[in-house]
């Protein structure tokens, strides 16, 4: 099992309509074109605001670049490109593997 943490810094005053987007728009998509599963999206409440961080679980790292790829062949990407654009300052993307916790004993 594989996770991917993607930390995206929004930029001030488009916090929900990133939000609304992540969850209507993209989240169906990744979810229905691999095996991307969805464990949570989160919002900073301290430290730097107007900060997401979704945390994903895959079953390995060629479903990330497959599942991405069908992504961009989405119909609706170019739309959803446009409203990244405008959206987001920074996105980084961290892959991790788990070593604790209740994730690692599939407890959620």
């Amino acid at each position: 099992m594989l996770y991917l943490k993607a930390e995206i810094t929004v930029t001030p005053g488009h916090l929900q309509a990133m939000l609304d987007l992540l969850n209507t728009r993209i989240f169906p998509i990744m979810e229905n074109s691999g095996t991307w599963r969805m464990v949570g999206c989160f919002v900073q409440r301290s430290g730097r605001l107007n900060t997401i961080i979704d945390l994903w679980e895959m079953d390995d790292y060629p479903d990330f670049a497959t599942t991405y790829d069908r992504f961009r062949e989405h119909p609706d990407y170019a739309e959803i490109r446009v409203l990244l654009d405008r959206y987001v300052e920074t996105e980084t993307l961290v892959f991790m593997d788990a070593r604790g916790g209740r994730i690692a004993r599939q407890e959620v």
